[in-house]
């Protein structure tokens, strides 16, 4: 009996992790090559930082067996039209995510944003992860995080799967500038977003 039970628990299993959907994420780090973005004080590049955010994010969704497809792996250009053109796939939960760092000319803004688009195909699941984003980034950082539906952006207005930009905080900051070029905040948002796509 023992044995049956323990054949049928294999089975059991078995059949879960059958039917279990893959997970898929496209990272986008926005700008590249010609087109560097806002530049901080320091002339640290809006580019660079959305770079090294996005490969956190690629490091740590490889060790939880997400498949990852990187806009962008260097400092290159690629067109608003270019990066995102992925389409829902039977089995597959794909989302997309696009790092953007916010500037003011002020210098005293601060704080994350996450942005999705109302009106878009996959709004309703949008808008699911940006939320659990928002509560993500609050348990991290000291001023809040605000959430915005009006993403008119190319690469989330469109989008035929789930998508959100995640603004990690202000480049014209001294502050934000400091915990953005932060490896260890770069791993606390990647751990943010295979939480908020995974549970």
């Amino acid at each position: 009996m023992k044995k049956l039970s323990i054949l049928l628990l294999s089975v059991l299993s078995f059949s879960f992790n059958a039917k279990a959907e893959k997970i898929k994420l496209i990272i986008d780090a926005a700008h590249g090559g010609k087109d560097a973005g806002a530049k901080a004080a320091n002339g640290e590049t809006e580019s660079q930082l959305c770079l090294a955010f996005a490969e956190a994010l690629q490091e740590h969704a490889a060790k939880n067996n997400i498949e990852v497809v990187m806009v962008r792996t260097a400092d290159e250009y690629v067109s608003l039209e270019q990066r995102n053109t992925y389409k829902p796939e039977p089995g597959v939960k794909s989302y997309f995510v696009s790092f953007h760092m916010n500037s003011e000319n002020t210098h005293s803004a601060r704080g994350a944003q996450i942005i999705y688009y109302s009106k878009s195909p996959q709004a309703g699941a949008s808008r699911r992860v940006a939320e659990k984003l928002v509560n993500g980034f609050n348990m991290i950082n000291d001023i809040g995080t605000t959430l915005s539906d009006k993403g008119s952006a190319l690469v989330i207005k469109n989008s035929e799967i789930p998508a959100v930009i995640i603004e990690p905080g202000y480049i014209s900051n001294e502050q934000d500038l400091r915990k953005l070029k932060d490896k260890g905040i770069q791993q606390e948002v990647a751990m943010l977003v295979v939480k908020a796509v995974t549970e």
